[in-house]
């Protein structure tokens, strides 16, 4: 009688089309861009995922072998038939707790384009004039101190620095989906999506590179929030945000492939880390601070 093996045969994750990518999901061109050269569409969803920085990333070091979190802001055109609609992700990542990142320090200005890029968006769809509650600000803010009695940095273990940056994301993503008796505040009260303009750019234009592709040349948002970058839309009016021709671009160029591109920034919570579906762009001064020393310059 022959021997019956009873040890389990290892399962081996094998290809096929249940592992296949499928399509992907289309871009926004500058031909989908209205005569403002501003684009039409909607928030659709937002989402916080744990992602992994690998051993060997060199942008935050601090962060490395962990999971850290990153939110998304999910935009798609208006268009009735799903598969033609267009897609546009604005997305941010815990920022380190350094030396050169806490509030005095010469890159805070990392975390400070993180919360005007959330302000801006809490200002379009929740605040609308309003100003936030106590509660609200202090939901929102993060819940460690990196900063002593005399202005001076104060180590802050890594651990307790990515907890507070899930619980505040957390926090985001609650709101924009929950936040209005339970509903997404993107939405009506008879649950359709509200439209919007948003400025997607390709380039921008500056004194030291002139003119410099931001993603590969694709549309993406602009890593500083600027004047504006989203704006509900209102019928018969004009929006306020605005595209600057003279240094912003929606066109395909012909430019030096040799040289620079703008830094992929927005993770500037993960700064050099490329992450694939973060927004990323160019530089414009905000009221925080002028240029620095760690501050890109172009």
């Amino acid at each position: 009688m022959a021997e019956v093996n009873n040890t389990p045969t290892p399962k081996v994750a094998r290809r096929g089309i249940a592992t296949a990518r499928g399509t992907q999901r289309l871009k926004f061109n500058h031909t989908d861009a209205k005569q403002n050269g501003l684009f039409l569409a909607h928030l659709d969803n937002v989402e916080v995922k744990m992602i992994k920085i690998g051993e060997e990333s060199t942008g935050m070091p601090s962060f490395n072998g962990l999971e850290i979190p990153r939110i998304s802001f999910y935009f798609t055109s208006n268009e009735v038939d799903e598969a033609k609609r267009k897609h546009a992700v604005l997305s941010f990542t815990a920022v380190e707790s350094n030396a050169d990142t806490y509030e005095n320090g010469k890159s805070a200005w990392k975390v400070s384009v993180v919360f005007d890029w959330l302000l801006h968006l809490y200002k379009t769809f929740i605040l609308k004039g309003r100003e936030f509650t106590e509660e609200e600000a202090d939901k929102l803010a993060l819940s460690f101190i990196d900063v002593d009695e005399d202005g001076q940095y104060v180590p802050v273990a890594s651990e307790t620095v990515i907890e507070a940056w899930t619980q505040l994301f957390n926090n985001v993503e609650n709101d924009f989906n929950r936040g209005k008796d339970g509903k997404p505040y993107y939405k009506t009260a008879d649950n359709k999506f509200i439209p919007t303009w948003i400025k997607l750019i390709r380039y921008n234009k500056t004194k030291k590179n002139g003119w410099t592709a931001l993603q590969n040349g694709d549309l993406v948002f602009p890593t500083f929030v600027g004047e504006g970058c989203v704006e509900i839309f209102k019928p018969n009016e004009m929006p306020a945000i605005k595209l600057n021709v003279t240094t912003e671009c929606i066109t395909p160029k012909d430019i030096d492939s040799k040289k620079p591109q703008a830094p992929n920034m927005p993770s500037m919570g993960a700064a050099a880390v490329n992450l694939g579906t973060e927004m990323s762009g160019g530089f414009d001064p905000f009221a925080s601070g002028g240029i620095t020393e760690d501050m890109p310059e172009f």
